[in-house]
């Protein structure tokens, strides 16, 4: 009997931070002892003020709320109460309404604008470009291979060549990262009744005409809508030679293209097509705005010109401190903050992906390192760690299992890294939308639960939640990104 391939070996990077706490932490403690100490030796009434500053500092990064430091929540507060108060939590627009940029998305999403280019083969693609970064992000739609009748071999060479493509990503300088969305909605049996009532021919005899009427009016509640991508953000400025403009740049990122999508392949996933710019406004119109989605199921990449980007974003919306409001629905949405500690088989997020009662857009962020880098990263991991394990012998703490099973996947991690292996940063962002505010405690349960089930750690992102939307969608938007950005 064939034993199931487990998968497993994430860990987080912890540098030397002591305990639970990160780097930066570490030294904000250390300079908060050190500094009233060398203080004191100069004047005593200074060294006071210092000691006691320094007892603030220090609680305010070792004590913890809800898993995070005292001073990351009242940052956090800070921030949002900042952005409240200058009006950056609402949106206002319409016909009345004086909106010079009226067609901005909110949030994040703000300096993005799709892009309809020819995509070398005689049809259009649509690009999303950033323009603040000059990024442009191409977006695929695929229908991935379903493991229910695939034997085990075959799914182990799926996931291997997955592997693959990631450690690929380290070698193509361009690629700043990948994200595949899942987005599940019930339909409520609207799409598979109008499907079938379109197809029935009237010369067809009454009894089976009444046959599959009756077929589609009793199975609405089963069906669902899914819907998956995997978009890919190029960087042009990083191409060797560098694009001139912007039409140079469009240019490197379609000859790109065709590579990944056999990549892909190789990963069962069948590539349909590259999603045009009539889609993508199509699919976030009906994020923004979830009342349209049974207007926009069908809509597909012709007749662009029924759809503009004018009409992609929300015409209001509101951020109170734990949800958005938007149109028609109100949305929560969470962050990836543990992935599961033990092995687990290729089955483990089915819980999460799975269609259920409320509309579910999960998307599996990748940052690759590159191929450079992912040897200086997995070598600092272990020497972080080795400096861990020495202050806890100089300080006389017993070294914990949770340490030694750290230290043996850092080994771990540098010993794949050696055989080929990429190395990268992933998370996963969850939204869920309601069009009745009532129901939104049904489904941010249902969220929470499948998660646990999935084994993944969830953490609702409050005063965040216009980010983790635009996170979510999978079309360019990356939080890690956004907060390495220099602040204005």
């Amino acid at each position: 009997m064939t034993t199931p391939r487990t998968y497993g070996n994430w860990r987080p990077p912890r540098g030397f931070g002591i305990g639970q706490l990160s780097t930066s932490q570490t030294m904000t403690v250390f300079g908060a002892v050190v500094v009233p100490v060398v203080v004191l030796n100069f004047d005593a009434q200074a060294g006071f003020v210092a000691l006691v500053l320094g007892a603030l500092v220090a609680a305010a990064v070792v004590l913890r709320i809800g898993g995070t430091s005292l001073a990351d929540v009242v940052t956090r507060r800070v921030r949002f109460a900042r952005s409240k108060s200058a009006g950056w939590t609402e949106l206002t627009g319409g016909m009345i309404s004086d909106h010079p940029r009226r067609h901005d998305l909110p949030g994040p999403m703000g300096p993005v604008v799709p892009l309809s280019t020819d995509d070398g083969r005689g049809g259009k693609q649509g690009l999303l470009w950033d323009r603040r970064t000059g990024w442009l992000t191409a977006v695929l739609r695929v229908s991935p291979v379903g493991l229910e009748l695939a034997d085990r071999q075959e799914a182990d060479g799926w996931v291997a060549s997955w592997g693959a493509f990631l450690a690929d990503l380290g070698y193509q300088p361009m690629i700043q990262h990948v994200a595949v969305t899942i987005d599940t909605s019930p339909s409520g049996g609207t799409t598979l009744r109008d499907y079938v009532n379109d197809r029935i021919d009237p010369r067809a005899p009454a009894s089976a005409r009444a046959v599959l009427g009756e077929l589609a009016a009793s199975a609405p509640a089963s069906s669902a809508e899914v819907d998956t991508r995997v978009s890919v953000t190029f960087d042009p400025n990083q191409a060797t030679p560098r694009p001139p403009d912007l039409a140079a740049g469009v240019a490197e990122v379609t000859r790109w293209l065709p590579g990944l999508e056999s990549h892909l392949a190789m990963a069962g996933v069948a590539v349909r097509r590259r999603a045009t710019a009539a889609w993508l406004i199509g699919r976030l119109r009906v994020a923004y705005d979830p009342a349209s989605r049974s207007d926009l199921t069908d809509y597909d990449d012709s007749g662009e010109e029924l759809l503009h980007w004018s009409d992609a974003g929300p015409v209001s919306a509101q951020e109170p401190w734990d949800r958005w409001r938007h149109d028609s629905g109100v949305s929560v949405s969470w962050a990836m903050v543990e992935a599961p500690r033990q092995a687990i088989m290729d089955r483990v997020l089915v819980p999460l992906l799975a269609p259920g009662p409320f509309p579910r857009r999960t998307t599996l962020l990748y940052e690759p390192f590159s191929a450079g880098a992912a040897a200086n990263e997995v070598e600092r991991e272990i020497t972080n760690t080795q400096v861990r394990r020495a202050w806890a012998r100089k300080t006389k703490r017993d070294e914990t299992q949770r340490d030694r099973d750290d230290l043996a996947r850092a080994v771990q991690s540098a010993r794949e890294e050696a055989e080929g292996a990429g190395v990268g940063r992933f998370t996963l962002y969850v939204t869920t939308t309601v069009t009745d505010e009532s129901l939104l405690p049904a489904a941010t349960a249902d969220v929470e639960q499948r998660a646990g089930q999935a084994k993944v750690r969830l953490r609702r992102l409050r005063g965040s939640q216009v980010t983790g939307f635009a996170a979510s969608l999978g079309m360019g938007i990356n939080p890690a990104e956004l907060d390495r950005r220099p602040r204005r």
